[in-house]
């Protein structure tokens, strides 16, 4: 039996796995001529007998008329808007589809390749951390359903920097021959989103601590690497031929993979001329696309524009818990706490530029950024932390994401006022919520006499940064019995280890 894990992303996905005779972590390589451990996330159907292709094969097609190919669907996989989905160019199926599709024929070849005859025991599945902490448990619910029908042996969830954290505490021993104890900062910054996550690591095991970033956006797809590939080819091509560029322009995600090729290639050549840019303020020239030429101040301003003060804000937001939990973040001599990178945007130089800026990083001195990680560990983290979760050989104490509670109105002879009563803290470990917690007070039913219909309060979060939703139901369906005289109600939370919510009443 084999233990699996799968890093879900918006650009690329990998799987990496333990193996069982040398020990190690490897990574699969689907029938990958260079050896990339890389599946680009998009999925093909042939136009003639719907049979499908995904991957690179699938990337290549998305200009060949015998063809649907799609993309971009782990980040819409909840999404309902039609004049929204039909700007990613889903017209003819729904990006749940898409993503089930993805994932059944990636795993049926990796079962096929690897002659796994009595099939997985297990698999984990990494998701942003963000999705939890903007209450976006939409997407999060969908993947959920998808591992359901697809009878998948999911183990758990993991959150992706958790994943991250896992694996550099392994590479860590493995280089240092010793067990790293403090607390981890990641920085998680891949197609999608931007994860910031705060853990303490004692030994081989993690608790998380805090969370910040930035997830979905209404307009692209979050605030991050492709919103950033998506941006500058639209500015670069108004001004090279005087007009825009639509996204559904065939000739856009032309652009948009010919400069993700580029900018990772020529990664060298980038981060030079952004540092002439920034030091010397000489706007080289990088590279050209076609009759395209891009420049340094091109890659500059399409950061500040997109990413910049997304990441500032979560950074600062970060801060706010550094102090919370007496981290000495500000010290470069500080070897007990370690940033570390993670996620295929996470190697871009202004994303690492922004976070030396912000902990006044000395080059000379600074143990904080001295992390065991080459590009190729920043990119894979994800997927071998979790590889290491699925085996065992790391574990985490996962902790309540955020509160939740219910809202209440209390009564007393002047007005009405509204109180907030937490259920679930957060930071407390899901082991203490895996039976429902219940508020103390009794709660009465009010009921509208015309439509006996009647509502409650739910909140996620803490003060600040709160979303309140309203259930209206039928009160037969809410609160059966309610009809019966002195009837009284408690309301409770559970909690899974895969972050999801349960109301109980």
């Amino acid at each position: 039996m084999y233990k699996l894990a799968l890093d879900f992303g918006t650009t690329n996905c990998t799987l990496s796995y333990v193996d069982s005779y040398r020990k190690v972590l490897e990574c699969y390589r689907m029938r990958s001529a260079d050896g990339s451990p890389y599946i680009p996330s998009f999925v093909r159907y042939n136009k003639d007998d719907n049979s499908i292709e995904i991957g690179r094969p699938a990337k290549k097609c998305q200009k060949d008329d015998d063809y649907n190919v799609y993309s971009a669907f782990k980040m819409l996989l909840s999404e309902t808007s039609k004049e929204r989905l039909e700007s990613f160019g889903y017209t003819d199926r729904l990006p749940y589809e898409c993503a089930k599709a993805y994932i059944s024929q990636l795993l049926n070849y990796y079962v096929s390749e690897k002659n796994l005859k009595r099939g997985l025991e297990n698999i984990v599945i990494t998701v942003p951390e963000i999705w939890i902490k903007e209450h976006n448990h939409a997407n999060h619910d969908k993947l959920l359903q998808i591992c359901k029908e697809l009878n998948l042996p999911l183990k758990k969830f993991v959150s992706e920097p958790v994943a991250a954290t896992a694996y550099f505490v392994y590479n860590n021993y493995q280089q240092t021959k010793k067990w790293f104890t403090g607390h981890v900062l990641v920085c998680d910054y891949g197609g999608g989103t931007l994860d910031l996550s705060l853990c303490h690591v004692k030994r081989e095991n993690i608790t998380v601590l805090e969370c910040t970033g930035k997830g979905q956006d209404q307009e692209t797809l979050g605030k991050a690497g492709v919103a950033f590939d998506e941006y500058i080819i639209s500015k670069v091509y108004e001004r090279e031929y005087g007009k825009q560029i639509s996204r559904t322009n065939p000739l856009f995600s032309e652009f948009v993979n010919s400069f993700e090729e580029q900018k990772i290639d020529e990664k060298k050549g980038v981060d030079h001329s952004l540092e002439e840019l920034l030091y010397n303020d000489n706007n080289k020239k990088v590279f050209k696309i076609k009759d395209m030429t891009f420049y340094a101040a091109d890659f500059f301003n399409a950061f500040e524009r997109v990413n910049h003060s997304v990441m500032k804000k979560s950074l600062e937001e970060m801060e706010t818990y550094f102090k919370i939990h007496s981290i000495d973040y500000q010290n470069p001599k500080n070897n007990n706490f370690k940033i570390v990178l993670a996620g295929g945007f996470s190697s871009f130089y202004m994303v690492r530029h922004t976070l030396k800026v912000f902990f006044e990083y000395h080059p000379e001195i600074d143990l904080r950024f001295s992390s065991v990680f080459n590009l190729e560990d920043t990119a894979l983290a994800i997927s071998k932390g979790a590889a290491l979760i699925a085996n065992q050989l790391i574990s985490v104490d996962a902790t309540c994401p955020v509160s939740v509670g219910i809202r209440l109105n209390t009564y007393n002879t002047e007005f009405v006022e509204e109180i907030d009563i937490p259920v679930l803290q957060k930071g407390v470990k899901i082991l203490a919520y895996e039976k429902p917690v219940f508020i103390d007070d009794d709660i009465i039913i009010e009921i509208d006499p015309t439509m006996r219909e009647t509502q409650v309060v739910i909140f996620i979060g803490d003060h600040g940064n709160r979303k309140y939703i309203k259930l209206t139901q039928h009160i037969d369906q809410l609160f059966p019995n309610a009809h019966v005289q002195d009837n009284k109600w408690r309301v409770g939370f559970s909690v899974t280890e895969n972050f999801c919510f349960i109301c109980m009443q």
